[in-house]
């Protein structure tokens, strides 16, 4: 008898509430993703993509940050993308938290992240 432990992640819920939620979608870039103690790559829920595809992520120093380039959307559900780009879902209109995905951003970038999604209530 063969036993394999698999230990398993469920998205983090990003909505605040479902109503007034839209969504597009797009593809995201697997040259974004995190990879795992298992070699998998994966995209997580609540990241912000732009209009290429590609992960938003802050950088400079504190009291300078900026964003990579400007976000479309936010991924509504986390993607696989080990074996290459996927498409998504992006979320452009609804209301999200505020916790789960402007979580580690400095107030400058997520005043340029409000910006660029004004269709988007952080709660």
């Amino acid at each position: 008898m063969y036993f394999k432990r698999e230990i398993y992640n469920s998205d983090m819920e990003i909505l605040v509430t479902p109503s007034n939620l839209v969504t597009f979608s797009g593809t995201v870039l697997a040259s974004g993703a995190t990879v795992d103690e298992r070699g998998r790559k994966y995209v997580l829920a609540g990241s912000l993509i732009d209009a290429d595809g590609n992960v938003v992520k802050q950088t400079g120093a504190s009291g300078s940050e900026t964003l990579t380039t400007t976000p479309v959307g936010v991924l509504y559900k986390t993607v696989d993308v080990t074996n290459g780009d996927m498409p998504c879902s992006l979320v452009v209109e609804g209301y999200l938290r505020v916790d789960r995905v402007l979580n580690g951003f400095a107030n400058k970038a997520i005043t340029a992240i409000k910006t660029a999604l004004p269709n988007i209530k952080f709660r």
